[in-house]
């Protein structure tokens, strides 16, 4: 049996999710909550985020662990402070259970001081995980270096998403908008100088200023902090298409935005990244540009807004691709399978 802590919902039981994993036949339970983060300062994440995760896990952790009928195989943890709360009570209890952790991302501090702090850190944090899942090629092989312990596996799988809203998908459409989103790594500046005097207007869906702060935001650009959950799925739809600047070239960033935009059958302009070129390639789902380029993003940005035929080809080409590899039924179905993998021993053997 599998255990899994969704953190989106009170009742996962009905989710998208759940049915892949009962259409898969797995012997699973959840043990879900309500615990997202929408924290605009650090402190309110120091001092309100971060408990209400931890006391999310223990609780989570003593029935997963304790007081369950049958005792998990794996459980599936989504933060380090999960794996340091479950880590102890099965020492205690002296379970087998092997923890994963998904969606690792290790992003860089900009003081050396610090990354090497966090760094001792995540090799504490890893020293109690049999499987790390990250999603990109560039990180698993990147972390199979750092966290090379003799017990922590690094596997790749793609990210995968469920919008609720996808049941009318809609048409190609002539919108006054193009849409962005996201605050981690983020490169606004370069997005705002490719389409500063542009015929259309730029939505930013971002709710932190640290990825605004210092920059010039042109006159067709308007900002939206609050924009969550139906009003964001309804930006989305309602865009003409989508671009998404990013800063970072060696860690995992941009990829959800990219993926919904996709399933709403949009196209869309986005950094060149290894991990981006691990869900799309150049003008075939999407548009890639170089980092940092302005001209490049504006030219491409002018290339959808002036060809529609070209736009709605690139959008439904996206819309297969999505449907075909990271919708939900592919992430359970990807997710359950590295989970399972047996382990890989020496000189090519493998083990449980």
């Amino acid at each position: 049996m599998i255990h899994f802590f969704p953190t989106y919902t009170k009742d996962g039981t009905r989710s998208p999710f759940a049915l892949g994993l009962k259409e898969l036949g797995v012997d699973y339970r959840l043990f879900a909550d309500d615990v997202r983060f929408r924290y605009h300062s650090r402190l309110k994440l120091l001092f309100v985020g971060w408990p209400k995760l931890a006391w999310f896990a223990l609780r989570a952790g003593i029935r997963s662990l304790v007081t369950s009928r049958t005792h998990p195989e794996a459980v599936v943890l989504g933060s380090d402070i999960e794996v340091l709360i479950f880590a102890p009570l099965r020492a205690l209890f002296s379970r087998r259970t092997q923890i994963v952790l998904l969606g690792f991302i290790l992003t860089p501090r900009q003081h050396p001081l610090l990354n090497r702090l966090r760094l001792m850190y995540f090799r504490f944090v890893m020293s109690f995980v049999a499987k790390v899942i990250c999603h990109s090629k560039k990180e698993r092989e990147r972390y199979r270096e750092l966290f090379a312990n003799g017990r922590t596996e690094v596997f790749y799988m793609p990210h995968g998403t469920h919008i609720y809203g996808r049941e009318e998908l809609p048409e190609a459409s002539n919108s006054p908008y193009i849409l962005t989103a996201g605050r981690s790594g983020r490169d606004y500046g370069t997005l705002f100088e490719a389409v500063a005097g542009l015929p259309i207007r730029l939505h930013v869906v971002c709710d932190n200023d640290k990825p605004l702060a210092g920059l010039t935001i042109p006159p067709n650009v308007t900002v939206l902090r609050n924009c969550y959950d139906g009003d964001y799925v309804e930006q989305l739809k309602n865009a003409r298409f989508v671009v998404v600047p990013l800063g970072v070239a060696d860690i995992s960033a941009g990829q959800m935005v990219l993926l919904q935009a996709m399933a709403f059958n949009k196209a869309t302009v986005i950094t060149r990244t290894l991990t981006v070129e691990d869900y799309v390639s150049d003008g075939n789902e999407a548009l890639l540009v170089p980092q940092g380029d302005a001209t490049a993003m504006r030219a491409a940005i002018v290339r959808l807004l002036e060809d529609a035929p070209y736009m709605e080809q690139m959008a439904g080409r996206a819309l297969h691709a999505f449907d075909d590899r990271f919708d939900m039924k592919a992430f359970v179905r990807n997710l359950v399978a590295a989970v399972r993998a047996p382990r890989e021993l020496p000189h090519g053997k493998t083990g449980v």
